[in-house]
């Protein structure tokens, strides 16, 4: 069960590298989002980059950083650990995944997160907010264009070395942070296979299961992959891997037998040069007439090498997190992808009594959509958040989860 003030959403939506401009964003959104929907406090989905992280490494910093957590009913129990370095520069793309986990700078920051997070995780006599575990959600490794076997040996031992340190914090404060692997596109680990095969490797090296790793579940990345939602959430539980925190968010799903002239020109609104689109695509195979997966690392370029008015192609999914009760974008085939929404919570009803994630908002590219459909002012943002967690809340509540 999920009461609304669990649903946290991720604040990588929102510039902001420095820890002032963190506790700004706090006060400037984060607060507003909260009142908006009536609530005294909210769960948090907060992002820290590692110059926001390297100031907050003292005792009295993480208190006075605790103060103005309470002070906005922030109830802190979710890092984002993925972004390193700014996440708002005018071009990102494949620079979110640098440093890599082969490097010790990865490692560094993850500790710094886990030691910011237990130092916050609130210890009060509401039993809601009374929290003793928290998540950090990480990168899938790293860029699998340019991850070798040697980089992937070092992130096993520097993985195998975090899960002991989490360990010794559990012990140290009794707050159990859990680091989550968040699998997404084009990534060393990007699908539900590679992430169990390489729990597998982990679990050898470590000698037994890394009882403080486990996987943040992004549902718009795997949808992208055209990954059946329900049974990929199913087979990592029953792998055994802890399921720390999914990550509701919405894809993209254009659908050919809909497309008209208009549609390269409002596909390519969404091509924008800040963040990476990874595009799966099923395309008609013409010797065996069976549909094949096929994939750009980019929406421009696939926008470039694909004839959309050919028959072989029948439709695609791009990694752009859209919001959550969006129901249509500029042009009737590029659609919302509800069905893999709807499959991720039909997994948590069924399993209600064995998986509890932390939940989390991330439609971070508000900012970024096509000019007809970005917020116009704060105001517009803040309604908007706040619209997509009582969207998220209504649907839990219709599975008797909220």
């Amino acid at each position: 069960m999920w009461d609304q003030r669990q649903l946290a959403y991720c604040s990588n939506l929102h510039a902001g590298e420095t820890l002032d401009e963190v506790q700004q964003n706090i006060a400037r959104y984060f607060a507003k989002v909260r009142q908006e929907q009536g609530l005294s406090t909210q769960f948090s989905g907060l992002w820290l980059s590692a110059k926001a992280a390297n100031s907050l490494t003292s005792a009295e910093s993480v208190a006075q950083f605790n103060a103005c957590l309470a002070k906005h009913g922030v109830v802190l129990t979710s890092l984002n650990g993925f972004p390193y370095g700014n996440f708002h520069e005018s071009v990102v793309k494949e620079k979110v995944y640098q440093p890599h986990w082969a490097t010790p700078e990865r490692l560094t920051y993850t500790h710094q997160l886990a030691e910011i997070l237990a130092g916050c995780m609130a210890s009060t006599t509401t039993p809601l907010e009374n929290s003793t575990f928290g998540a950090i959600s990480t990168l899938p490794l790293g860029y699998k264009a340019d991850f070798t076997p040697e980089k992937r040996r070092l992130a096993l031992h520097n993985l195998v070395a975090l899960n002991h340190y989490l360990a010794e914090l559990h012990r140290r404060t009794q707050k159990r942070v859990i680091v989550c692997l968040e699998m997404e596109p084009d990534c060393e680990l990007e699908s539900t296979d590679e992430l169990i095969r390489f729990f597998e490797e982990l679990t050898e090296l470590n000698g037994s299961y890394p009882d403080y790793l486990g996987a943040c579940f992004d549902v718009c990345h795997q949808a992208v992959m055209y990954e059946d939602i329900y049974d990929a959430l199913r087979r990592i539980h029953e792998a055994g891997i802890t399921l720390g925190k999914i990550q509701v968010s919405n894809a993209i799903h254009v659908d050919l037998s809909k497309r008209t002239s208009a549609l390269k020109p409002a596909l390519e609104s969404f091509a924008e040069p800040k963040f990476l689109h990874q595009v799966t695509a099923r395309k008609q195979d013409e010797s065996t007439l069976k549909n094949t997966l096929i994939s750009a690392p980019d929406l421009v370029t696939f926008l470039a090498q694909n004839d959309l008015e050919s028959d072989q192609i029948k439709d695609f999914r791009v990694h752009f997190h859209v919001p959550l009760n969006a129901e249509q974008f500029i042009h009737p085939a590029i659609q919302p992808l509800h069905e893999s929404l709807q499959a991720t919570f039909q997994f948590l009803s069924d399993y209600r009594s064995h998986v509890t994630p932390l939940l989390e908002v991330e439609t971070y590219s508000w900012e970024v959509l096509p000019s007809a459909l970005q917020p116009k002012s704060d105001d517009q943002l803040i309604k908007g958040v706040a619209e997509e967690i009582t969207w998220l809340a209504q649907q839990l509540k219709q599975r008797g989860l909220s």
